[in-house]
């Protein structure tokens, strides 16, 4: 997204604020609660669900399917196990749209934000890129949600 992309989007929810025009309210928020061995392509399924209004995220697949066109702010943090380097990857539609990554330090965390612009039903979750396979559970999340619903 470039600046002036950025720019309308942050006017448009100013503007919603100020109108007090209502946004649905979309929003999920997950962790792992043990450590988790990955294969290549494995969506990675936070079962910890915290919270899911509107009842996009789906834990036993891992996924998030957009029940609101809109603009949407999603996160991933990751840990890998035993100070391991490991990238995972935000996924769109199949698309890897931007890599988190955590380095080979002992307790080392990442955490990665990306607004996307996202139709109904599409999809975004997250799954293993390269490196380790192994993440460290409760401190793995992944959340999201809804900011205007003009885009």
């Amino acid at each position: 997204m470039n600046r002036a992309n950025v720019i309308a989007t942050l006017v448009t929810v100013s503007t919603v604020i100020q109108q007090g025009l209502t946004i649905p309210a979309i929003g999920f928020s997950a962790i792992l609660s043990n450590d988790t061995h990955l294969g290549n392509d494995d969506a990675i399924k936070y079962n910890n669900v915290l919270t899911n209004l509107g009842n996009g995220y789906d834990k036993w697949c891992g996924h998030f399917v957009v029940p609101t066109k809109g603009l949407y702010v999603f996160s991933c943090t990751v840990m890998a196990t035993n100070a391991n380097t490991i990238t995972l990857g935000i996924i769109k539609n199949g698309q890897s749209v931007l890599p988190v990554s955590s380095a080979n330090t002992p307790w080392e965390s990442s955490t990665r934000v990306v607004v996307l612009a996202m139709d109904k039903g599409d999809r975004v979750w997250v799954r293993r890129l390269a490196h380790d396979r192994n993440i460290q559970g409760h401190y793995n999340s992944f959340s999201g949600y809804l900011i205007s619903t003009e885009t």
